[in-house]
């Protein structure tokens, strides 16, 4: 039994550290780090929390990171087009 709660405990700590440090990543985006690197790695977390077993029963919180999972996706896509703009040559038309 003692076991059990062990793992239980671990388990949860575990969403708790993934949550935490995607909340950082996300300030840290949020506070003017504008690149497709940042938004990426958040959304290799929120894809962590979503994978998480602990998670299967919470249903409000599945939907709460799948929003957030495609609000990410769509920054990132978004970002990388833009870089993906700005690197292309500017050709003058005569």
């Amino acid at each position: 039994m003692f076991e059990d709660n062990s793992i239980s405990l671990s388990s949860s700590r575990d969403v708790a550290q993934i949550h935490t440090a995607t909340c950082l990543l996300m300030t840290q985006f949020i506070n003017g780090h504008h690149n497709p690197k940042l938004s990426h790695l958040i959304v290799q977390q929120l894809g962590h929390l979503l994978s998480h077993p602990e998670l299967e029963h919470s249903a409000s919180s599945r939907d709460m990171y799948l929003q957030l999972l495609e609000h990410w996706q769509a920054v990132t896509n978004l970002l990388l087009e833009r870089k993906v703009t700005s690197q292309q040559p500017h050709i003058d038309r005569v």
